[in-house]
């Protein structure tokens, strides 16, 4: 059954977002990084405190439930950034959990929706050679070909660098930098859209029309084979607190991300205007 209301109306995925609404059930604690499934109906969110939740809710229209601990998943190191693949059955996250060594991705499966996702692995094909260094911020694409994820690895342009690794068939391959949309500042939380042509990250780099701290931009490319052009300030979308994009819905209609505009990390929606 289609979900009733405003889940049922499309959007020009060419137009500006509007107004972020904050997501109040989540107001319990200083928010990180929310990703949803790919229907919507569940996000996954760490917390500043280093501690991966999860929430659900039945229908597009209603607020998300009281949000759970993923126990399986965390430790008592800092666990930050989930991101559930488009079939459900991949949970990628960033932690700490080695002593002395710098934040790595790491992975946890099920073999079913109705199943709870096993022990975490470390990513290890992905995450830099140097264990000092920091991987982090992952996001699978909704085709699953490719993996997205900041890094602090040798090759960047400074701070964290957003890069990309390409499914091999039974996994990812050496990971590449994305250089274009890097910068010599921290470039964080790549999202990309459903068919791979537009991108949203945050930033702190200088340029005319930033507002301060992080802010949300983006770039468009005619086809996946392309690089991505210069990336442009998502205007609507950025306070002068720090702002990160970390979600888009499958019809390009409704932003996730999380800002700081009001002090604490607070989720929010923001919806394209007709």
């Amino acid at each position: 059954m289609a979900p009733p209301g405003d889940a049922l109306r499309m959007c020009d995925p060419t137009a500006k977002f509007g107004a972020p609404m904050p997501l109040s059930e989540f107001d319990m604690a200083d928010v990180g990084a929310g990703r949803l499934s790919s229907d919507e109906l569940t996000i996954y969110f760490s917390t500043v405190a280093g501690d991966l939740w999860i929430s659900r809710r039945s229908a597009l229209p209603e607020v998300f439930g009281v949000p759970a601990l993923l126990t399986a998943q965390n430790s008592s190191s800092l666990d930050y950034d989930p991101t559930v693949s488009s079939d459900r059955l991949t949970l990628w996250f960033a932690s700490n959990r080695t002593a002395n060594e710098g934040f790595h991705l790491y992975v946890a499966a099920r073999a079913s929706t109705l199943a709870e996702f096993g022990a975490p692995g470390l990513a290890a094909t992905v995450n830099a050679t140097d264990p000092k260094q920091t991987d982090a911020q992952p996001f699978v694409t909704a085709d699953g070909t490719e993996l997205w994820f900041t890094s602090t690895r040798a090759g960047g342009l400074g701070g964290l660098d957003i890069w990309h690794a390409t499914w091999a068939g039974n996994e990812f391959a050496t990971p590449t930098i994305v250089a274009e949309l890097n910068s010599s500042s921290d470039d964080f939380l790549p999202t990309l859209s459903a068919d791979r042509l537009t991108v949203y990250f945050a930033s702190t780099r200088a340029a005319v029309g930033t507002k301060g701290g992080f802010d949300i931009w983006t770039s468009h490319r005619s086809t996946v084979n392309d690089g991505f052009p210069a990336p442009t300030l998502v205007d609507e979308l950025n306070t002068t607190g720090n702002d990160f994009t970390t979600w888009l819905s499958v019809d390009n209609c409704r932003m996730f991300g999380v800002s700081y505009a009001t002090g604490p990390g607070r989720l929010f929606m923001a919806t394209r205007q007709q």
